[in-house]
């Protein structure tokens, strides 16, 4: 199965064990994700460490092994997308995800409520 993850998906498997982190690593799924995901880790990178149960080493090295699972998307090719997920959502954070899953032809794992409403 191709999935388009959302940065609140990452960050929640980040901070708790369990279900995502365990679908996260499934061999059956492939994830995909634009690169503007890396920009959100930056911007919340100090929130999210406070509240890792961890030190943070292990924070980095999570964080390096989760991204690894992922095709990260160039935004040169998401550009022919970028028109069609603006019309799709009226939040540009959310258009390279819309146009990421357009690109890849996936679903989007999102807590999102926007995205829940697509």
């Amino acid at each position: 199965m191709k999935v388009t993850v959302d940065a609140n998906i990452l960050f929640s498997a980040m901070l708790k064990k369990g279900e995502i982190r365990r679908i996260w690593f499934n061999p059956q799924i492939e994830l995909y994700a634009p690169r503007y995901l890396l920009i959100e880790f930056q911007k919340y990178q100090k929130f999210l460490k406070k509240k890792f149960a961890g030190t943070t080493e292990e924070f980095l090295l999570l964080f390096q092994k989760m991204v690894s699972q992922i095709y990260l998307i160039q935004d040169k090719e998401l550009k022919p997308f970028l028109s069609a997920s603006a019309f799709l959502s009226n939040d540009p954070k959310d258009w390279s995800y819309l146009a990421c899953a357009l690109k890849e032809e996936t679903i989007i794992w999102s807590n999102d409520k926007e995205f829940k409403k697509q």
